[in-house]
């Protein structure tokens, strides 16, 4: 009888050990599949700022483009909403709102305006990436890997912060006090990328990387810079992708370690 009742507790703890398993396996797929979506409508939110910002200052027509990308963040919001843990819904729902806002009469908008309404979706979608990534570490219980992306994530918010302000003082930077706001932020900026480069070794060390920081220091240094207000937004552009892929470098290598590595995306 005793050998009876300890083979029954032994089943039942390996079975109750087996659904915890599954549902920690499903937890995770659930997680792993949203962060990848977000990823997803990240490329796009940037693709359409590229276009709408070709559109505008070069008066290229590329509406069928945008609306192709429209269509695209469409589906994958809606993929995201269906994806999501009930929690979580709301929060995409609004984030859904913020996305339809993105190509709402864009044609009106400064290229100012258009950078910082993209700017804010691209913002918005790292956070949420972020806050799966934090729930995730606790629930897998890994404090080893949390510290070390605490201390990441802190340095690429950082600087996304210092380019938005840097993005914001390039409206006014032919003035001379403009001009001095933009010189701070740049240098503020320059630290912040080298910081990342120990992070991200090989992704700060390409050419586009470098290019941007030697513009940079073209601004910081040189009085007769031409201050052409086009370019550097498409300098804060290329800036703003260079943080992009070292996040992504992040949080590839965490998923890797946590479930399984993410798919290989192309960034623009």
């Amino acid at each position: 009888m005793f050998i009876l009742i300890s083979v029954l507790l032994s089943f039942s703890v390996l079975i109750s050990l087996m659904y915890l398993s599954k549902q920690r396996d499903s937890t995770f797929s659930r997680k792993y599949d949203v962060i990848v979506i977000l990823r997803e409508i990240l490329l796009l939110v940037r693709q359409c700022r590229s276009h709408t910002h070709q559109s505008i200052a070069l008066n290229k027509d590329l509406s069928n483009e945008i609306q192709d990308i429209v269509t695209q963040l469409d589906i994958k919001s809606n993929q995201l909403i269906a994806s999501s843990a009930i929690e979580y819904k709301a929060n995409y729902r609004v984030f859904q709102l913020m996305l339809k806002s993105l190509t709402r009469d864009w044609q009106q908008r400064t290229i100012a305006r258009n950078q910082m309404v993209h700017g804010k979706a691209i913002r918005h979608c790292l956070f949420l990436i972020d806050e799966i990534i934090i729930t995730w570490l606790v629930e897998a219980g890994r404090e080893d890997l949390s510290t070390e992306y605490h201390q990441n994530w802190h340095q690429v918010s950082d600087s996304m912060e210092v380019l938005t302000q840097f993005r914001i003082s390039i409206q006014d930077i032919n003035s001379t006090e403009g001009y001095e706001r933009s010189k701070y932020y740049c240098n503020k900026l320059r630290q912040k990328i080298n910081q990342l480069s120990i992070i991200s070794p090989l992704t700060l060390t390409s050419p586009a990387c470098s290019k941007a920081l030697h513009t940079l220091d073209d601004l910081i240094n040189n009085v007769h810079y031409e201050r052409n207000i086009d370019c550097l937004y498409q300098l804060t552009s290329d800036i703003s992708l260079n943080i992009a892929r070292v996040y992504d470098q992040i949080l590839s290598e965490l998923t890797e370690q946590l479930f399984t590595p993410l798919p290989k995306v192309s960034f623009i």
